[in-house]
């Protein structure tokens, strides 16, 4: 018999993994990529939803109150005129008066010519040549203009499609009179950016005064309104 005490091999047993609980405040479900798998159908974007119920209920509060004297607008229009009230920041019931006012009633074939029969000025806003070629050259792609059109080709667009040039002047004039900080334009410097930009830029308050008592004078004829009613509504 062996002295040696025989050697007893046990059976290989692995480590039991350890299982840490999940922390179930700092989980976070990483949104699927629209770039991947495009937009799907349960990946609605609700902010855009409701911003787009809010203009076509103002496009509605506008219609109802457009006086019967003045002519008929369609709601695309209106709806151009409140966005353009949005990125302006200043109210849609001022973008009309003034417009009306400028066209003889949103006539966007109007004209202003000098002594000789030749056009000054043209359209919604009354932009001369020059101004229309500065808004094309700067906004052509942004706001899908039609570059090098001439002030006849121009004359002839309708509402809808000549806003979007009247909204690239805008935006120009606003950069020009330093305007962008402001949180909302009062209707003299709506209207002051066209009328006169030296004079808006230089925050000239009875020039701005002036033309803010005109517009509410406008708004006068062109809505209907009622007793209480403040027609100057911002959004």
């Amino acid at each position: 018999m062996s002295d040696q005490i025989p050697e007893i091999k046990v059976p290989f047993k692995a480590s039991e993994p350890q299982f840490t609980p999940m922390d179930w405040k700092k989980f976070e479900i990483e949104a699927l990529s629209p770039s991947v798998f495009g937009k799907l159908p349960w990946m609605v974007d609700m902010g855009q939803d409701e911003t787009e119920a809010k203009r076509k209920l103002k496009v509605k509060e506008i219609q109802n109150k457009l006086s019967p004297d003045v002519p008929k607008l369609s709601d695309e229009f209106l709806e151009k005129v409140v966005v353009l009230s949005e990125e302006l920041k200043c109210t849609p019931e001022d973008l009309l008066a003034i417009m009306y006012h400028e066209s003889g009633g949103w006539d966007p074939s109007i004209v202003a010519k000098d002594k000789r029969g030749r056009v000054l000025y043209g359209g919604l806003i009354q932009m001369n040549n020059l101004s229309l070629k500065t808004v094309t050259n700067k906004y052509s792609k942004e706001l899908k203009l039609k570059k090098n059109i001439s002030m006849n080709e121009y004359l002839k667009l309708s509402r809808e499609k000549q806003i979007d040039y009247a909204e690239g002047y805008f935006k120009l004039m606003k950069d020009s009179c330093n305007l962008d900080s402001k949180k909302h334009l009062t209707a003299g410097e709506t209207w002051g950016m066209l009328k006169s930009p030296r004079q808006t830029k230089a925050r000239n308050q009875r020039f701005l005064n002036s033309l803010t008592k005109h517009v509410e004078n406008i708004k006068k004829k062109i809505f209907i309104s009622t007793e209480g009613q403040n027609l100057n509504v911002k959004n």
